[in-house]
C-alpha cells in the first residue's frame, strides 16, 4: 500500500490525432456551423451588388423598369446585406472556426457537444426568426436597428438567441481550456487557443450593452409594453456592442494570419510574446472606443469625445503589431523563395495558392481600410465624413475586405477537410480571390470619394436629383465595382458547391494548426481575471460618465416607435 502511495501520478494517455470524436465533429457540428454561414452569406451578399446599381444615376437612367424586389425594395434588401451578412454570417463562422481551432490545438474534443449543439439551435432559430421579419417587411431597420425605428418582435428575439448562443459557446470553449489547462499546469497554451479566448472575453462584455437595449428598450417597444424610447441612450448602448464587433469579426483573421499563414507559407512566427501582446490589447482597448460612432450626436460631451479618440487611436496599436510580426513572418517566406532587394519579397509570395492569396489580398485592402478608419477618430473629419458614403467604402475595405477574404481562405482549406474531397479548382478560386480584390479597391474608393462630396451613407439615391456629376462618376464607379464583386461572388459560390457535392481528388493535407504549447511567452499572460479587470476598469472610465450625460429618465424617453413599412407612430 505504501509502496504504490509513492508512486508519481501519471498523466493520462495523449488523444490520438486527430481523434474519431473530432473528425466526427469536423464533420458535423463545425461543418454544419461553416455550411450554415456560406449559406447565409449565399444570402446577403447578392444584395450588395444590387445596392450600388440603384444608387448609380448611370444604372438607373439605362434600366428605369427593373423590378428585381433586391433592386426596388430598398431599405429591405439593405437591412439584408447588413444584418445577415455582418451579424449571421460571421458569427456562425466564427464559431465554426473557433471549436476547429481549439479541438485541434490543444488535441481534444470540446468539453460538450451538448452544449455546442443546444448553442448552435440557438443560433439557428435566431437566424430563422430574423430572416422571417425581413423578408416580410417588417423589420426594414437596418444593420444598427436605431430606434426610433421599430422591428417585428420576431427580429429582435432572434438577435437575443444569436447572442445568447455565443455565451453558450464561450462557456464550452473555456470549460475545454480549463480542462486542458488541468491536465498541463505550466504550459502555456497554444497561441491560436490564447487568442480566441481572448475573442470571447471581450465579446461577452461587449453584448451586455446590446443586451439591454434590446432586453429593456427594443423589444418591449415592439410588443407594445411600451411607446416611447430614448434614441440617444439606445445608440450608445449599441455602440458599447458595435465597434467591439468589428474587433470579434477581425481576430479569427488574425488568428489565421499569425498561426496557419507561417505554415502555409513555408515560414515561421517572428515573435509570439508580441502576438500575445496584440491580442491582449486588441481586447481591452475595443470596448473603450465606440463612441467615435457618436461624434456628431447630440449630448455627448467635449470630455467624453477626447477620452475615445484617444483610446480609438491606442487600439490601432495592436494592428501596427500585427503589421511588424505578419510583415516579418512574410519577408522571411519571400527571401526563401529567391526574393532579392528591399521588396522583392512581396512579389516572390505563393501568389498561386487561393488559401495564401486571399489573406494576401485581403492584408492589401485592411491597410487602405485601416488607414482610412483612423480618420474616424479625429473629431472634425468625424463630423465631415460620418454619415456620408465614406463609412461604407471604410468598412467594406475591412469587414467585405480584409476579413471576409481571410474567411474565404479558411473556407477553402476547411471545407476540403470538412468533405474528405480537395477544393474542386484553383484556377476558380484565384479568379474570385484577384476580383474580389480589384472589385473592393474601386468599391471602396468610388464610395469614400462621394463621402466626400457629401453624398449620404445610407439614402436611397434613386431619382435624385441634386447628385453633382463629379459624385455621380465615383458613384457609377462603385456600380462597376458591383458587377467586379457579383462575378466574383457566383465564382465562389461554384468553387464551394463544387467542392460539396461533385470534387473527387481526396484532400491531401491536413488542417494548418500549430498543436501542443507554445514556448517563450510568460504564463502571466493567461491570467483572464487580471485582464478582464482591466477592460472593465477602462471600459467603466470611457462609458460611465458618456452614459450618465445621456440616461435621461424624465425627458428621454419621449420619442415614440416608428414602423418603417407604416411610418405611423406606435398607439
Amino acid at each position: 500500500m505504501q509502496a504504490a502511495q509513492s508512486l508519481p501520478q501519471r498523466r493520462p494517455a495523449p488523444l490520438s490525432f486527430p481523434s474519431l470524436a473530432m473528425l466526427a465533429s469536423e464533420r458535423t457540428l463545425i461543418g454544419a456551423h461553416i455550411i450554415t454561414a456560406l449559406a447565409a452569406l449565399s444570402i446577403g451578399i447578392l444584395m450588395g451588388p444590387f445596392q450600388t446599381f440603384r444608387r448609380s444615376p448611370a444604372f438607373m437612367e439605362a434600366l428605369p423598369d427593373w423590378k428585381i424586389p433586391v433592386f426596388t425594395y430598398y431599405y429591405q434588401a439593405l437591412t439584408i446585406h447588413g444584418v445577415i451578412n455582418a451579424l449571421f454570417f460571421t458569427t456562425f463562422f466564427i464559431v465554426g472556426f473557433s471549436y476547429f481551432v481549439t479541438q485541434r490545438s490543444l488535441e481534444r474534443p470540446m468539453y460538450s457537444r451538448g452544449l455546442a449543439w443546444g448553442a448552435f439551435g440557438m443560433m439557428f432559430v435566431g437566424l430563422s426568426l430574423v430572416l422571417y421579419a425581413i423578408a416580410s417587411n417588417q423589420a426594414n431597420v437596418l444593420y444598427t436597428f436605431y430606434p426610433s425605428l421599430v422591428a417585428h418582435p420576431t427580429f429582435y428575439i432572434g438577435l437575443v438567441l444569436l447572442v445568447v448562443g455565443t455565451w453558450v459557446v464561450t462557456a464550452n470553449i473555456f470549460l475545454t481550456y480549463a480542462q486542458w489547462r488541468a491536465d498541463h499546469p505550466g504550459e502555456r497554451v497554444p497561441l491560436a487557443v490564447f487568442a480566441t479566448l481572448a475573442n470571447y472575453v471581450m465579446w461577452c462584455v461587449a453584448t451586455i450593452g446590446v443586451a439591454v437595449e434590446v432586453l429593456f428598450m427594443l423589444l418591449p417597444l415592439s410588443l407594445g409594453w411600451i411607446t416611447h424610447t430614448d434614441p440617444q441612450m439606445a445608440r450608445a448602448l449599441f455602440w458599447f456592442f458595435g465597434h467591439p464587433l468589428v474587433y470579434f469579426w477581425l481576430i479569427p483573421a488574425y488568428i489565421s494570419w499569425y498561426t496557419m499563414l507561417p505554415r502555409q507559407t513555408g515560414s515561421q512566427l517572428f515573435s509570439d510574446p508580441l502576438a500575445r501582446v496584440a491580442f491582449l490589447m486588441l481586447m481591452i482597448f475595443s470596448i473603450p472606443v465606440g463612441a467615435h460612432h457618436l461624434f456628431s450626436d447630440p449630448g455627448v460631451s467635449a470630455a467624453m469625445k477626447g477620452v475615445h479618440t484617444i483610446l480609438t487611436f491606442v487600439v490601432a496599436v495592436p494592428s501596427f503589431l500585427t503589421a511588424f510580426n505578419i510583415g516579418a513572418v512574410l519577408e522571411r517566406a519571400g527571401r526563401s523563395r529567391g526574393a532579392r532587394g528591399p521588396l522583392g519579397w512581396l512579389v516572390r509570395q505563393d501568389w498561386g495558392n487561393p488559401v495564401v492569396a486571399a489573406q494576401l489580398a485581403g492584408m492589401i485592402l485592411f491597410i487602405a481600410g485601416g488607414f482610412s478608419g483612423l480618420i474616424h477618430a479625429s473629431l472634425t473629419l468625424n463630423i465631415a465624413l460620418h454619415n456620408t458614403a465614406w463609412v461604407p467604402g471604410h468598412f467594406h475595405m475591412t469587414l467585405a475586405g480584409a476579413i471576409t477574404l481571410t474567411y474565404i481562405a479558411i473556407a477553402y482549406w476547411i471545407l476540403p477537410l470538412i468533405r474528405g474531397r480537395a477544393l474542386f479548382s484553383r484556377p476558380i478560386a484565384l479568379a474570385q480571390i484577384y476580383t474580389w480584390l480589384v472589385g473592393m479597391l474601386i468599391f471602396g474608393h468610388g464610395m469614400g470619394a462621394a463621402g466626400i462630396l457629401g453624398i449620404p451613407r445610407r439614402a436611397d439615391l434613386a431619382g435624385s436629383g441634386y447628385i453633382s456629376p463629379e459624385a455621380a462618376t465615383w458613384l457609377n464607379s462603385a456600380a462597376i465595382a458591383g458587377v467586379i464583386l457579383l462575378i466574383s461572388s457566383v465564382l465562389l459560390f461554384i468553387n464551394i458547391i463544387g467542392t460539396l457535392f461533385f470534387s473527387r481528388a481526396p484532400v491531401n493535407e491536413d488542417g494548418p494548426i500549430t498543436t501542443g504549447s507554445s514556448d517563450g511567452s510568460p504564463l502571466w499572460f493567461e491570467r483572464w481575471g487580471l485582464w478582464l479587470g482591466l477592460m472593465l476598469f477602462l471600459a467603466l472610465v470611457a462609458w460611465g460618465p458618456l452614459f450618465a450625460e445621456t440616461l435621461d429618465l424624465v425627458n428621454g424617453f419621449n420619442v415614440p416607435g416608428f414602423r418603417p413599412e407604416s411610418p405611423v407612430p406606435l398607439q
